[in-house]
């Protein structure tokens, strides 16, 4: 790939401020309810407040890693508490072992499954009183217990065993009921702070769109973060909806490039179908979550599992490829992974460095403009390869196989790959992955056409973060990419990589990645 300096990311039109706008309450309209108003041309008339100044950017928790990091937490306290009370009561050789492991065994395998059994934490902490959530904390603790006690007792005679089971539920029950009391506090306070919300946009300025806006300012408007309304139709009679417009789609997906969304409701009438699917075939290029707004009978239906939209039964159509866990998982991996790379590497590193410097006059690093994840724009470091005056600053075109502007270390460096290792960098950042689609430059052309122009899809793979190697890149596509035919077949192995993701799936594409390193012959 040919060096580029560092350019602005590419916009499709004119954007407004990327801060978010609050929500503001909208009266139901007075119309027909089974068309689109946009359609026709005109809305009527609601009564809404006006739109509120923008705020600075607060720092925001994701409620998936609160959730998370509360199971864990709750975990952990129920662990210690029978750690705690297993010395003092059965410390000697009074209660056997194996007897006190299986009771273990069963008393955390009864847990989890009540546990499982439970709605959503953190929706439980922010909707139920305190009374509610101590009670519910302390019967889901204790239960476990009162089963394991019931068979220790009937096997065997009340023993130490019984003790150290009883101690152990009384001490997990009194600290489980505290930790939660405690995150119910805390947890409250970060709603109150506004940095529980989801940054949310929604695609439409009829009928549901007024009536989805009175009803997350009416029920969760202490949740949700609105970035604004957006449509590809201008014709908005109503003056308070026009003020929450921010552009049409094409401006939605380079908002999304700036700033983190997290959904998009599309609020369209579902019998004007052939614009739905437009819609949303332009709006899955943004990894994010898509929903539908239910039809004008569902604002009058609540969904059993939809208090965060206000029980609104939404309806999911697209989400990120990755789940919570599974970023985490892949995460961790990377960053751990990275740093005994780099420090293994470290002298190969300081060598290539002296070899640069030694060969030709510049920089040892290039860093790079390329698109990562969600079309956003990051530096890629990389090792110089090409003679400082002669790089293509503007990717005009990509290397080939002898060319002149690469210096002779250069020349090694791209054939052994070793010109990626300082992305190692870009790992420990949280830019890239060890492995994911290959980044490429945000001005690269493939046969004098856009790679989007290309292939319609292109966008999916920006839908994790860049690698350094890649399922393609193991599969034989490495190099230059010559023809619309190459771009195709790295798009589409990228894809099977995304849809089949799994950690042993990086694990073995790190495994080939050593194979090919020693036998690749298409990088210039």
């Amino acid at each position: 790939m040919p060096e580029t300096a560092e350019k602005p990311s590419m916009a499709n039109g004119a954007v407004a401020t990327a801060a978010p706008v609050r929500l503001v309450r909208v009266a139901p309209m007075r119309r027909a309810e089974d068309r689109d108003p946009a359609a026709a041309g005109a809305v009527a008339e609601p009564a809404a407040l006006p739109l509120a100044d923008e705020e600075p950017p607060r720092p925001r928790l994701d409620p998936r890693a609160v959730s998370w990091g509360l199971r864990v937490a709750d975990t952990a306290l129920f662990i210690a508490a029978g750690l705690a009370g297993y010395l003092p009561v059965c410390g000697g050789a009074a209660a056997p072992e194996p007897a006190a492991g299986l009771a273990a065994l069963a008393v955390l395998a009864l847990a989890a499954r009540t546990r499982q059994a439970g709605a959503d934490l953190l929706r439980d902490l922010l909707h139920q009183p305190r009374g509610r959530v101590a009670v519910e904390a302390g019967l889901r603790t204790l239960a476990p217990f009162a089963v394991a006690l019931a068979v220790a007792t009937l096997l065997a005679a009340p023993g130490p065993l019984c003790a150290w089971l009883a101690l152990w539920a009384a001490a997990a029950a009194a600290a489980t009921v505290a930790a939660r009391l405690f995150a119910r506090a805390l947890v409250g306070r970060w709603r109150r702070d506004g940095r529980l919300k989801q940054a949310v946009a929604i695609f439409g300025t009829g009928d549901l769109a007024a009536r989805l806006l009175e009803r997350l300012d009416a029920k969760c408007a202490d949740a949700i973060e609105l970035v604004g309304l957006f449509d590809d139709r201008a014709r908005i009679a109503n003056p308070h909806l026009r003020a929450l417009l921010r552009g049409n789609s094409a401006d939605l997906i380079e908002l999304s490039r700036r700033r983190m969304i997290d959904r998009v409701i599309v609020a369209l009438p579902h019998a004007a179908e052939a614009r739905l699917l437009e819609v949303l075939r332009k709006l899955h290029q943004m990894p994010v979550e898509i929903s539908l707004a239910p039809d004008m009978v569902g604002f009058s239906v609540a969904g059993k599992d939809a208090a965060e939209f206000g029980g609104l039964p939404l309806i999911d159509v697209y989400g990120r490829p990755l789940s919570f866990g599974q970023n985490l998982a892949k995460s961790a991996f990377d960053k751990i992974v990275a740093a005994l790379a780099l420090i293994a590497a470290a002298p190969v590193m300081l060598a290539t460095a002296l070899a640069i410097k030694l060969d030709s006059k510049g920089p040892v690093l290039f860093c790079q403009n390329r698109l990562g994840f969600g079309d956003r724009v990051i530096r890629v470091y990389k090792f110089r390869t090409m003679y400082h005056e002669q790089s293509d600053f503007d990717c005009v075109r990509q290397a080939s196989k002898d060319d002149p502007r690469i210096t002779r270390i250069g020349r090694f460096l791209r054939k052994s790959s070793l010109d990626e290792l300082p992305q190692l960098f870009n790992v420990l950042k949280g830019e890239m992955s060890l492995v994911g689609p290959r980044p490429h430059a945000v001005a690269m052309k493939v046969e004098h056409r856009l790679n989007e122009d290309i292939v319609p899809d292109y966008a999916l793979r920006h839908h994790v973060k860049p690698g350094i190697t890649g399922w393609a890149q193991v599969n034989g596509h490495n190099g230059p990419v010559d023809t619309a035919e190459a771009l195709r077949a790295r798009v589409a192995h990228d894809l099977d990589y995304i849809n089949n993701w799994s950690l042993w799936f990086d694990i073995r594409s790190l495994l080939l990645t050593i194979k090919v390193f020693f036998s690749q012959r298409h990088a210039y």
